[in-house]
């Protein structure tokens, strides 16, 4: 056994296909297939049933593959320890950030992560919850910003801070003494909603937010993208949506008259920093986490 044919298994996992996974690691489809076979053959086991088109692992297999991972971490971790300079924050990092936040959080602390780590090769993301769990499963990312993660397989998750949830309205509302709106102030079909948003609310307050309904009646749902597409949408042709708090430190004077927190409900996303298993730049994280708790309010952190 090698670290290759290591690699190339976990080639085949991803793309269900001995000829794509020869094209992703730059070898001859013959020289994968003939390696793999000579670890199946020292083991005296299948990994992969090539009779099913995609190919699928055997139940041998699975576990093989997940074995794989575990070694090939530890061996860069073993390359990193070695090639580590002491003190240092340098390298790259892939980081998605889920849409629901991007606009506003990304803004806040990526300047002064650049400044204060210049060796620090940041690449953001902005994606959806579904897409950013599809990437840590397959390794493309290193690490990621989520709200109440649902993950499957095994992260490592760093729960960072609470953010309240509010209304924004072209639509002046009646408010009680302290600024708050009533539920029964609201009309709910007059909401427009990114849908990512309205699971997770309604996982948290099911019998509210299951009243949204599609704006006007209309079949308009918002499925991708982030809060700014929605807000512009409002602006122009009226209505209302949710978002978070952080937002609001990016409105004119004139737009903060419109936000309206909720009165005797708390709605609040628990943002998560999830980095993957085989990331193995734990200063890094540790920095990231740093950072971006220097930004978001105390009162809020988990």
């Amino acid at each position: 056994m090698n670290f290759q044919q290591l690699n190339y298994i976990l080639a085949v996992e991803k793309f269900q296909n001995f000829h794509r996974a020869a094209i992703a690691c730059d070898v001859a489809q013959s020289t994968l297939s003939r390696e793999i076979q000579r670890l199946e053959q020292e083991y005296e086991i299948i990994i992969f049933d090539r009779t099913r088109h995609p190919v699928v692992p055997t139940l041998k297999g699975l576990d093989l593959l997940d074995k794989a991972r575990d070694i090939l971490s530890q061996q860069k971790e073993f390359v990193r320890i070695a090639e580590k300079r002491d003190n240092e924050v340098e390298g790259s990092m892939n980081l998605a950030i889920t849409e629901i936040l991007a606009p506003y959080l990304t803004p806040l602390f990526i300047y002064f992560l650049s400044q204060k780590y210049p060796d620090l090769e940041v690449n953001i993301l902005e994606l959806s919850d579904r897409r950013i769990e599809d990437l840590l499963k397959e390794e493309e990312i290193d690490a990621a910003i989520m709200i109440a993660p649902s993950l499957t397989h095994e992260y490592f998750e760093h729960r960072l801070y609470q953010e309240e949830v509010l209304l924004y309205t072209t639509h002046p509302l009646p408010t009680t003494s302290d600024g708050k709106i009533e539920v029964s102030a609201i009309d709910f079909k007059d909401i427009l909603i990114h849908e990512d948003l309205k699971d997770i609310l309604q996982r948290q307050m099911g019998y509210l937010f299951q009243q949204i309904e599609p704006v006007r009646g209309k079949k308009v749902k918002y499925l991708k993208g982030n809060l700014e597409t929605i807000r512009n949408i409002i602006n122009y042709n009226g209505g209302a949506m949710l978002l978070p708090k952080i937002a609001t430190s990016f409105f004119p004077s004139p737009q903060r008259q419109q936000i309206y927190p909720f009165s005797g409900l708390h709605p609040e996303l628990d943002v998560s920093l999830i980095s993957a298993r085989g990331f193995e730049k734990n200063r890094i994280i540790k920095r990231l986490i740093e950072e971006i708790l220097r930004v978001v309010p105390q009162s809020s952190v988990a």
